[in-house]
């Protein structure tokens, strides 16, 4: 389904990634040019009974939504960035080295910090942390979306909390474009072959 509505939306068919194996998900790819793709999540019908189930997707959604996004560290690695995090009280996550092969039988390999579970902090604004050991898989992904922006909104009495989370993992609110709202929302605007299409 998630699949068959951002080609619906964008006029682009995303490529099948992989499988997230122990986190009960698998997902497909579209690139959004300059290094950065859109990455399709869905549950893995595979792992019925996975260890954790990640993304918030422990919940079935009624529709495709945009759920969070990740970001590679500003600082030499991303353990820098999580060191700095928790020295400004936000938690990341620990780091953790995850591999895998593509359908063409390339292997990728990476390392993630989140937290990012059935709650996901700033309900989705705050990002996860990502750095890849392989390249990414943006490369090799389907072309012909950009992304244009990417921004925020969240309830006045949540600004504060989620800045300072944002901020200790190096992403400056005001650059995102947080701004108050009546729920936590991100929205991603993408040049397609369609238009300009929001997320």
């Amino acid at each position: 389904q998630g699949m068959a509505t951002f080609e619906a939306m964008t006029g682009v068919s995303a490529r099948v990634g992989g499988v997230h194996r122990g986190l009960g998900t698998h997902n497909a790819i579209a690139s959004l040019g300059d290094g950065v793709y859109f990455e399709i999540l869905a549950r893995d019908p595979a792992q019925p009974n996975p260890e954790r189930i990640w993304m918030g997707m422990g919940d079935p959604l009624d529709t495709p939504r945009l759920q969070c996004w990740a970001r590679a560290p500003n600082s030499p690695d991303l353990r820098g960035t999580v060191a700095a995090a928790r020295s400004q009280g936000y938690d990341p996550g620990e780091p953790k080295r995850f591999e895998r092969k593509t359908p063409s039988g390339a292997e990728l390999r990476w390392t993630l910090a989140f937290n990012h579970y059935s709650d996901l902090p700033g309900k989705g604004i705050v990002p996860f942390l990502i750095e890849w050991e392989s390249g990414s898989p943006a490369a090799t992904a389907p072309t012909g979306c950009e992304l244009v922006s990417l921004r925020a909104e969240c309830p006045p009495e949540a600004l504060p909390e989620v800045g300072a989370q944002l901020s200790s993992v190096g992403v400056d609110p005001a650059a995102l474009g947080l701004i108050p709202g009546p729920e936590n929302r991100l929205i991603a605007t993408l040049h397609t072959p369609k238009g300009l299409v929001e997320f």
